[in-house]
Formats: structure tokens, C-alpha cells, sequence
């Protein structure tokens, strides 16, 4: 309902293949053996509940384990997947185990990206390319939305073989004004 006057396109990077990306929040202690993630004193930042140590790594620099995560592992593809799936919106009604988030992360990954099979290495490789996506009019932001938020995102998968783009899209508080 806008014309738009600027487009940002940044590329997300998409390296890795594995799910054992996620194995630190065993080994530093976030997640349990059995897979319950450990709570914290409920604190709130950027209108988001924070109550385990899991939302806190992803969201609070200050966290005692922000680091177990480099910056170039925040902003791999598959650590924003997750970190979105584990935010949620407004009306998040969190897991207390890590498992869902897990299984739901790769499943969309393995849905959202394509691979190949690199003939010379024989290794796995990632063949799509992922962006973030914005779009500004003369009054500034308007999509994904006119609220800038870490959970209002857009994201276009470019399958560059099959020549399909796939769209993850979410706004946080349910509304695009």
C-alpha cells in the first residue's frame, strides 16, 4: 500500500550443515542431559520474556554464555532460524525442553535450503543463497514491517538450480503497522 523507494537485500550466510552446531548448549551447560533447558529469574528485553538461559545466550549480550556463540555464528542462517523459533511472537508459549526447537529448526532448514554433493571433494555443500529483505517508502521502513524488531524479519531463499525462491516472513505483535 506504499511506494516503495528503497530496497535492502543482505546476503545471511549459509554454511552450515550440521545440528551439532547446537551441541555448546549441552556441553556449557544451558541444556541438560535430558534435555530440559535451565530457567533464570524472568527479566524482559525488547518486549520479549526472557526465563531460561537459552533466550537469555540469544538475546543478552551481558548472558555469563553470550560467547559460546561467535558473532559470525549469530549470523549463520541456521543460528537465526533457531533463535527465532526459540523467541516466537508476543503470545510465545515457550518450550522447557530444547528438543522441539531442534527438530523444528532442521526441519525447516532442510525444507528452506537445497544442497549438492561437490563432485570433486564429495563433501555436502549448500547451494542456495539466503537474504534478508527490506523495503523503505518516504516515511521509512514499510516491509517486513514499519516497526523494526530482531523478530519482524524476511528472509528469500534463492534455489539457484530449480530456480525457486522460497519466503519466511514474520512481525512481531501480529500486525504490519
Amino acid at each position: 500500500g506504499s511506494k516503495v523507494t528503497t530496497i535492502e537485500a543482505t546476503e545471511v550466510p549459509c554454511t552450515e550443515i550440521s545440528m551439532s552446531f547446537f551441541d555448546r548448549l549441552y556441553s556449557e551447560g544451558l541444556v541438560r542431559e535430558n534435555g530440559y533447558i535451565v530457567k533464570c529469574y524472568d527479566e524482559y528485553y525488547d518486549d520479549i520474556l526472557i526465563s531460561d538461559e537459552l533466550r537469555k545466550v540469544l538475546l543478552l549480550e551481558d548472558s555469563d554464555y553470550y560467547d559460546i556463540f561467535s558473532q559470525s555464528d549469530r549470523k549463520e542462517f541456521l543460528f537465526c532460524l533457531f533463535k527465532h523459533l526459540c523467541i516466537g511472537g508476543t503470545l510465545c508459549q515457550f518450550e522447557d525442553v530444547v528438543g522441539p526447537y531442534l527438530e523444528t529448526t532442521k526441519a525447516l532448514y532442510k525444507d528452506l535450503v537445497s544442497v549438492q554433493k561437490n563432485p570433486e571433494t564429495k563433501e555436502i555443500q549448500i547451494i542456495s543463497r539466503v537474504f534478508r529483505v527490506s523495503a523503505y517508502d518516504d516515511d521509512g521502513l514499510c516491509y517486513p514491517s514499519s516497526k523494526s524488531h530482531d523478530q519482524t524479519f524476511a528472509y528469500l531463499v534463492v534455489d539457484p538450480c530449480k530456480r525457486h525462491v522460497h519466503v519466511l516472513y514474520h512481525c512481531f505483535g501480529g500486525s504490519l503497522f
